[in-house]
């Protein structure tokens, strides 16, 4: 990245960038138990197949567990999503977003958005029944 990113600061105390420390702050507002493993995606888009490909090339050499979805219906772009597991903090999110914002610079595409999943006990302390 150069002298003048255009990305924003990194925030304490994990070193997200702002918008991803307040969604993560969000996200255990809401009854998340930051310590419990959990499943993470990070969701990339291209508009080329060929970035798309060049891109899970990448992931493959970073040994990233990901998918890559042909545009379809409403969406146009080829999307891939990274999936990674454990405990959000202190490394987990924080990797696997630069890592997602990386590869979509490197390969013409778009970092999306990171999404975590509740555990089933964070979902029964609900009283929803998990999938």
């Amino acid at each position: 990245m150069g002298l003048f990113s255009r990305r924003p600061k990194r925030v304490e105390p994990y070193q997200l960038f702002a918008d991803d420390q307040e969604q993560l702050e969000t996200f255990l507002a809401r009854g998340a138990d930051v310590a419990a493993p959990r499943e993470l995606e990070v969701s990339l888009t291209f508009t080329r197949q060929a970035s798309a490909e060049a891109a899970v090339e990448t992931l493959k050499a970073r040994r990233a567990w990901h998918e890559l979805s042909a545009p379809s219906h409403d969406v146009p772009e080829w999307t891939i999503v990274v999936t990674s597991r454990g405990a959000l903090v202190p490394d987990l999110l924080r990797t696997a977003i630069d890592l997602g914002h990386e590869v979509a610079d490197e390969h013409g595409g778009e970092f999306e958005a990171w999404t975590a999943m509740y555990t089933a006990e964070e979902k029964a302390a609900w009283g929803v029944e998990p999938l």
